[in-house]
């Protein structure tokens, strides 16, 4: 899609906006899937435990990286 904007001219505003949104799911598919892979490796751990502990894992990696997102934007911005 993104070379068919190219192609078409189509306003760099809409371009950033699709090309962050693919980049924002591309990196929640990361996170997520790695997630997921972790489940189930300690035995005799309760289900309500290990799904606490993936939703945890997944708020401190999201947070983080909005906030490292957040604080390498306003740095270019500045500089």
């Amino acid at each position: 899609m993104l070379a068919i904007f190219k192609e078409l001219d189509a306003d760099p505003n809409l371009y950033s906006v699709v090309f962050g949104e693919s980049i924002f799911n591309d990196a929640i598919g990361i996170v997520m899937y790695e997630t997921v892979r972790k489940l189930g490796k300690e035995a005799g751990k309760p289900f309500s435990q290990e799904l606490g502990g993936a939703i945890a894992a997944f708020s401190v990696i999201f947070v983080g990286s909005l906030l490292i997102g957040a604080l390498s934007a306003l740095f270019v911005a500045f500089v």
